[in-house]
């Protein structure tokens, strides 16, 4: 569990402060896009056990394999959405 940990923190480090300087040379409406885009993944991560059930998705490869992208986007796509995110916004803070 701990190296979970300590690989979310670091993939949110690297995220936010790669958004960061990016947050400082970019537009704003450029900006505010990649945050909509990485607010968008971060409802559909937390929508996802809603309908990633096997009832609904069924138990066929298909659901196997939207099972195995929902664990990945959790374990290596939240921690960077929310680097993102907060590097954009202290970027678009600091950097205008």
């Amino acid at each position: 569990m701990l190296a979970i940990a300590v690989l979310w923190v670091v993939l949110a480090l690297v995220a936010a402060w790669g958004s960061l300087h990016f947050a400082r040379r970019d537009p704003c409406p450029t900006t505010w896009m990649k945050i909509g885009l990485a607010s968008c993944l971060l409802a559909a991560t937390g929508a996802a056990p809603l309908w990633l059930r096997s009832d609904i998705v069924g138990e066929g490869l298909l659901g196997h394999f939207l099972l195995l992208a929902f664990w990945a986007l959790t374990i290596f796509g939240v921690p960077l959405c929310f680097g993102s995110i907060v590097g954009a916004l202290a970027g678009m803070h600091n950097g205008r």
